[in-house]
């Protein structure tokens, strides 16, 4: 079951994504992403700021949602 960790947010929307970590940052998973089993079309790195399909992307920001231990869920593996 999907749950998602975060909102990805720009000024027209609100997406819930699932953060899950890889070697070189962050993939933020969306719901279809996650039910289709595919790799997710935004990372995050650190210093480099977020990316979609590997372009630098501006005016998104991460909101973490609260979540329950008891909800966390299994991820799959992108690296």
């Amino acid at each position: 079951m999907f749950r998602p960790t975060h909102l990805l947010v720009s000024r027209s929307k609100q997406i819930p994504v699932h953060l899950v970590s890889s070697r070189k940052g962050f993939f933020l998973v969306t719901e279809s992403e996650w039910y289709q089993n595919r790799k997710p079309a935004f990372e995050m790195h650190p210093h480099r700021g977020l990316f979609c399909h590997g372009i630098a992307v501006l005016g998104y920001s991460l909101q973490p949602l609260a979540i329950k231990a008891s909800e966390a869920t299994p991820v799959p593996e992108y690296d």
